[in-house]
């Protein structure tokens, strides 16, 4: 009887708990609201820095868009069905080889939006259930309509982590996976991770 008390008093703590019951970014809306505010100042600041060299300007984007997204699980959703069946060794080569890749979409939709002051307008709750939260945002052009930006987010050990972003209607993981499985048939998964690994060095050769 005592086993059973001290077992539901420790369910009630956990439950009651501010970390635990707000593990989640659908629990933390404002959370999720401010770590997109600064992840965007962040990047202004970056991107406005005259000071910097076009080599440091890159570093600095990797480095903060690195923190703040969760590389491994886009790649998986990327490749989908493709990493499931893939070996380790296979797996292993492509993480490795989706990391500039991925970094780079984002560098690409971040400038699409003009590296501007971006204005959060709210959130709404992703589908399914890992308590993703997607996080609205919109950027002012000098003319037309504002572009749309939602960053879907999620909340793992109290840290907020980027897992897609859609621009425009544009997503992210959804417009990768059509473009890799259509090079998956051309080429082969191998094939993929070549192209990718080869992209990367040229990447590189070019922020240099």
């Amino acid at each position: 009887m005592r086993v059973l008390i001290t077992s539901v008093l420790f369910l009630f703590v956990a439950l009651s708990s501010p970390v635990l019951a707000q593990d989640q970014a659908i629990d933390d809306p404002e959370g999720a609201m401010v770590f997109i505010r600064d992840l965007a100042g962040q990047t202004q600041e970056i991107w406005s820095d005259n000071a910097l060299t076009r080599a440091e300007r890159t570093k600095a984007f990797v480095d903060v868009f690195e923190a703040a997204t969760d590389v491994k699980l886009i790649g998986q959703l990327i490749l989908g069905r493709h990493y499931r069946n893939a070996t380790p060794a296979q797996r292993e080569a492509y993480l490795l080889a989706i990391r500039s890749y991925i970094l780079n979409e984002f560098d690409k939709r971040m400038a699409q939006v003009g590296f501007r002051e971006l204005e959060v307008t709210g959130t709404t709750p992703a589908s399914g259930r890992r308590g993703h939260l997607f996080v609205r945002t919109s950027v002012k052009r000098d003319e037309g309509d504002p572009i749309l930006a939602d960053w879907r987010v999620r909340k793992s050990d109290g840290q907020f982590q980027i897992v897609n972003l859609e621009v425009e209607g544009i997503n992210l993981v959804i417009t990768n996976r059509e473009f890799f499985a259509t090079r998956v048939k051309a080429v082969g998964l191998d094939g993929l991770i070549s192209e990718l690994e080869e992209a990367a060095i040229e990447g590189h050769n070019q922020a240099e």
